[in-house]
């Protein structure tokens, strides 16, 4: 008996499609068919004369040329197969109705993960109708939309490196700026390691902001290759967005390299592997850690509950 076949959608942002596919093509039993969602970008002009072509043709003919490279890449990939039995999807809102339309119908069921709010990226809500599961990681979203809630996962469990740092946070140049350098300086206070890696495309913002903490990189940091940096530390720092409720990677992470976090994230009380002695809820009104946090060991969470949010099972109870 042949196996099923799995048609997995994705963007290809910060290489994060790479672990999940990994995942599937290990633990989902199905054969699998990856198809980029934004494949135009990697598109690349063959002269000056080409780019000036596309200019005439998008005015004055409604044409793209790049618009032409993702469609043909992409029903190139998708009549691969006559039909698929699963579809599993992130960012539908990348594709028109019609686009959509036409991937559902090669697919007899049908999953998307909304890994951002819908507040953030617009143009979600109006996707959900095209499938038969529509998940989320947002809380807020799953009560008002009718959502399932879903959870990330970790998928490295080497802790063997002896960490540099006490505390250490990788992350985006963005709003949370301000918010770290504080928290990161009342840290510092306490004869404590403490460093963090800023992504920024624009190489001024490097040369503008100095601080003895933290860096900056101008390469995005693969996300498979990420936790590379949370090996080094001792204990990881997240930091939430504004909007964000649901929590980011950086909690499984430390689940999977059995290390303590602080986030300012007070939604992680609500999961059920949170534990004080763990995990430290960073909030406005602190200004130190507490000694009790820092000297004491991390406590191993329940076997069952490890094994939960292990890649392997986050793909088995997701494509069941």
């Amino acid at each position: 008996m042949s196996k099923k076949t799995l048609l997995y959608i994705a963007p290809d942002h910060y290489s994060f499609y790479k672990v999940i596919l990994d995942g599937f093509i290990k633990f989902s039993g199905y054969n699998v068919q990856f198809i980029y969602s934004n494949k135009s970008e990697d598109f690349k002009y063959k002269n000056f004369g080409q780019r000036i072509y596309n200019f005439f043709l998008k005015n004055f003919t409604n044409r793209n040329i790049k618009r032409d490279y993702k469609s043909k890449y992409f029903e190139s990939k998708l009549n691969e197969y006559k039909n698929y039995d699963l579809l599993y999807i992130n960012r539908p809102d990348i594709f028109t109705e019609e686009e959509l339309k036409k991937i559902t119908s090669k697919c007899n069921n049908s999953i998307v993960y909304y890994w951002d709010s819908f507040e953030k990226i617009k143009g979600q809500y109006e996707t959900m109708k095209y499938f038969d599961k529509t998940y989320s990681f947002d809380k807020f979203d799953c009560e008002k939309y009718g959502l399932i809630k879903g959870h990330n996962f970790f998928y490295n469990t080497d802790n063997s490196k002896i960490p540099e740092y006490d505390i250490f946070f990788i992350g985006t140049y963005d709003k949370r700026y301000d918010d770290l350098v504080k928290i990161l300086d009342l840290i510092g206070k306490q004869n404590l390691k403490v460093h963090s890696t800023l992504f920024t495309y624009d190489e001024s913002i490097s040369k503008k902001l100095h601080h003895r903490n933290i860096s900056f990189i101008h390469e995005i940091v693969p996300f498979n290759e990420a936790y590379i940096y949370n090996q080094n530390t001792k204990i990881i720092l997240d930091i939430q967005h504004d909007t964000q409720v649901g929590l980011s990677f950086r909690p499984y992470e430390a689940i999977g390299l059995k290390k303590k976090l602080i986030t300012t994230n007070p939604y992680i009380k609500e999961y059920d592997f949170y534990n004080p002695n763990n995990i430290f809820i960073w909030e406005k009104h602190i200004t130190e850690i507490p000694k009790s946090f820092l000297e004491t060991p991390y406590q191993d969470i329940d076997t069952e509950l490890y094994n939960k949010y292990k890649l392997e099972s986050w793909v088995k109870t997701f494509l069941n």
